[in-house]
């Protein structure tokens, strides 16, 4: 089909848009990170049209934003390494946006987002493409000031030269960017939150594995397309669900917990100019806007749903995807039934208690259905969603009775079939949630997901889930047959007026947790809460102990800076708690004054609490120090010697090399020039023995020298440039937010003397004494609490 020509001789209207409107698209409420995504968009769109690309040349997109540091020249960069585009392909792709073409079959192609994003960003925007083979770059510059000084939409073009002709890809670089932005984007905050979204939006296109055990499904898993933000690869949101294998049995029917969805549907003509899907098949134009410019294109509604293993009053719900992008998060639309006849709407999921909080998630594709041009929602009103949304969740009620009420069968759509499974939250393998006996752990289930997304090995089977909902019947079953109580006993257990560790089941009376008040009207699962708000992790504490009589316990300890108090409202150093599996909690007051006034460890108070614990448990008569010093002996981490505390010192090196070194490898000429002699020579030899085939010269170029660097070199860079590695890019260390030279200049010595107190160590190799031991150990301590530790996770 060829397009529409206007008669010759006919009078025709210019309908080219006032360049003024682009002043109107800068005040288009765009977020940083839905600008961000409009770029990396039409980047997506080039590799996924590439299937046939050299396997050897994986697909890459970088994002580059402008440090805390950064002044009023910074710039907005994103770049790819796709094919390139030629002079015409560019200009098509540029007049998209002002024209209104190809709103169908892509995610980006430049259009009216792309404008819309860049006039957010800044005023000046240069677009450089190069395909393999070409000897130079095309360069254009789209100025909004100068477009509107001018009034006209022509904008300059050239050609650079460029020194490897194999190079490819396209950069889109925003200059003289709005100062509000600017701000915006320096902050570490914004930068967290732009990694964390587009790793939940794009998860399907940077993920290479299904995310659903047991469905290594080609198609659900992804296109392992690498996503770059300041030299750091963005991790791909993975949800935690039940693995396909397990199921539950509903009125004889088994139903497993994953529910497969690829659904052809008859292919369509679509106009190629505004999008619009034609309903029928014997038309040469689109009955929308007239254009003949109609493509024939296959339609499909493919994905999963699943249900998480932990319950949630805001994290479930239906993930909808275009293009790999996923364009509703968590969507809970289709768990409500509306009836068309009178428009009454009907909750349906979730009811059961607790009160809503649901598990049942999921990943639909729908190519097919048209978005809102901020592709923040599908356009619901379409027939395309209309239909996708009936065969998702189905015509009537999913609940058996509301369906035979509104004289609909048994809904047997993906959806209806899966929450016919899973509308229910008992504890046990009947509804596969965990439980202690007596009651669901939904609480633990949600930190035990936590654990999963923070990527522990441990928590990403479903095996500690599935065991706990069998133990839970199990203890049931027993308390059954023995006919009385789970958890019920009698015994002196309680030893909360003593040192605040609270009831033990087994031991003493049990009552749950959530129903058992404090002081205040606080029940205790409200003053733990309370406590691990105002905690860190004492990430040395964390293991698994065991003393005679009883089976292995999984310790961690918190140091919290709040009040604590037992269970009868007494004000005590360490409080702890036995948790679902007699797995133990413990928290320490690091504020208390028998540590601040009296130098006490708050790791020793912690072991003695454990040690209480696992006494009053085995009822074992030992003095509690024995006890205590056997726990320590199972925490390789608590030793004092040499050998303990380096491999310590070394982790936490790791740690701070892992986000220093993309920092150093951007600026890497000036970095290495910052070294002191003496560093860049151990450098050097530590580079030589860990591999010795590397191009050292090569290395200080490109910045790969960086992870040989030792902690005094470190203390130089940061000497050097603290604003580069404070405010939460290595260490949170406030530094910007001072004013005062001498305030910044402390925040700097604290560090750099702890780096070099460390770095003594490390060199030292003679014998040490307790007291140097302890010296050491209190630096590492520190330096370790400075590490921003949420950005080696992310």
């Amino acid at each position: 089909m060829t397009e529409g020509r206007v008669a010759e001789g006919a009078e025709q209207l210019d309908l080219t848009p006032d360049p003024r409107i682009l002043e109107v698209l800068g005040e288009i409420p765009y977020q940083p990170w839905q600008c961000l995504a409009e770029l990396v968009d039409n980047s997506f769109d080039e590799f996924i049209s590439d299937p046939d690309r050299d396997p050897a040349d994986p697909p890459a997109i970088h994002m580059t934003l402008p440090r805390p540091n950064s002044g009023p020249d910074a710039t907005v960069c994103v770049g790819d390494n796709g094919r390139g585009m030629t002079q015409s392909e560019l200009e098509k792709g540029l007049r998209a946006g002002y024209s209104g073409r190809m709103r169908f079959g892509s995610l980006g192609l430049f259009g009216m987002g792309f404008n819309i994003a860049t006039a957010r960003l800044g005023n000046r925007t240069e677009v450089r493409t190069t395909r393999a083979g070409d000897a130079h770059w095309v360069v254009t510059e789209i100025d909004f000031r100068e477009m509107q000084r001018r009034e006209s939409f022509h904008v300059p073009l050239r050609r650079e030269a460029k020194g490897d002709p194999a190079l490819h890809g396209t950069e889109i670089v925003v200059h003289d960017l709005n100062p509000k932005m600017l701000e915006s984007l320096k902050r570490p905050s914004t930068v967290s939150n732009i990694r964390q979204r587009m790793g939940r939006v794009y998860s399907y296109l940077l993920r290479e594995r299904s995310p659903v055990p047991e469905v290594p499904d080609v198609a659900l898993a992804g296109k392992g397309i690498a996503l770059y933000l300041n030299g750091k690869r963005l991790q791909p949101w993975v949800p935690c669900v039940w693995s396909a294998r397990r199921s539950v049995t509903r009125g004889g029917m088994e139903i497993k917990a994953v529910q497969v969805i690829d659904r052809k549907l008859s292919d369509a003509y679509a106009c190629a100019q505004c999008g619009y899907w034609q309903r029928r098949e014997d038309i040469d134009r689109c009955v929308e806007c007239g254009s003949d410019q109609l493509e024939l294109r296959s339609r499909r509604i493919h994905g999963w749903l699943g249900v998480q293993r932990y319950l949630d009053d805001a994290e479930f719900g239906i993930d909808f995807l275009r293009y790999g992008r996923k364009i509703l998060l968590d969507d809970k639309s289709l768990f409500t039934w509306e009836n068309f006849d009178t428009g009454e709407t009907f909750l349906e999921y979730p009811i059961e208690p607790p009160a809503g909080n649901g598990r049942l998630v999921g990943e639909v594709h729908l190519d097919h259905v048209p978005v809102l041009y901020q592709k923040t929602d599908f356009d619901r009103s379409s027939r395309e969603w209309r239909d996708a949304a009936r065969y998702v969740r189905g015509e009537g009620p999913m609940r058996s009775k509301k369906a035979k009420e509104q004289g609909f069968g048994e809904n047997d759509s993906p959806l209806g079939i899966l929450f016919r499974g899973f509308q229910e939250n008992d504890p046990g393998l009947r509804c596969l949630i965990p439980g202690d006996g007596r009651h669901a752990i939904h609480e633990k289930a949600r930190e035990w997901g936590r654990r999963f997304h923070d990527g522990l090995a441990e928590y990403q089977s479903d095996e500690k889930w599935y065991k706990y909902a069998a133990d839970h019947d199990q203890i049931k079953n027993e308390a059954t047959t023995r006919g009385g109580d789970p958890g019920a006993g009698q015994g002196s257990g309680d030893l909360s007026g003593r040192t605040g560790i609270g009831p033990l089941p087994g031991v003493g009376p049990v009552q749950p947790a959530r129903l058992e008040p404090a002081l205040g009207g606080e029940t205790e699962e409200q003053r733990y809460a309370r406590y691990r708000e105002h905690a860190r992790e004492i990430l040395d504490l964390a293991g698994e102990v065991s003393v005679a009589g009883v089976g292995r316990r999984h310790v961690r300890a918190f140091e919290t800076t709040t009040s604590l108090t037992s269970a009868a409202g007494h004000e005590v150093p360490a409080v702890s708690r036995v948790i679902a599996g007699m797995n133990l909690e413990v928290y320490v007051n690091g504020d208390h004054p028998v540590f601040r006034e009296y130098g006490r460890d708050p790791r020793d108070y912690a072991i003695m609490e454990v040690a209480q614990v696992l006494r009053a448990i085995a009822h074992d008569s030992a003095q509690i120090t024995a006890i205590a010093a056997d726990v320590t002996s199972q925490l390789p981490d608590q030793r004092m010697t040499d050998t303990a505390l380096r491999d310590r010192a070394s982790a936490t090196l790791r740690r701070i090399l892992g986000l220093a070194s993309p920092i150093i490898e951007r600026r890497a000429g000036e970095m290495w020039a910052a070294l002191p002699a003496d560093s860049k020579t151990t450098a050097e030899r530590d580079a030589a023995r860990a591999d010795a085939t590397l191009d050292w010269r090569l290395a200080t170029q490109d910045g790969r020298f960086a992870m040989f660097l030792d902690c005094r070199a470190i203390a130089a860079l940061v000497g050097h440039d603290p604003a580069a590695f404070f405010d939460g890019q290595v260490f949170t260390t406030a530094w910007a937010g001072w004013s005062d030279a001498e305030a910044r200049d402390r925040q700097v010595s604290q560090v750099i003397r702890l780096l070099e107190t460390v770095a003594e160590f490390l060199a030292d190799p003679g014998r040490k004494s307790r007291m140097e031991l302890a010296l050491a150990r209190l630096s590492i301590d520190m330096l370790d609490q400075l590490v921003n530790r949420i950005d080696v996770a992310a």
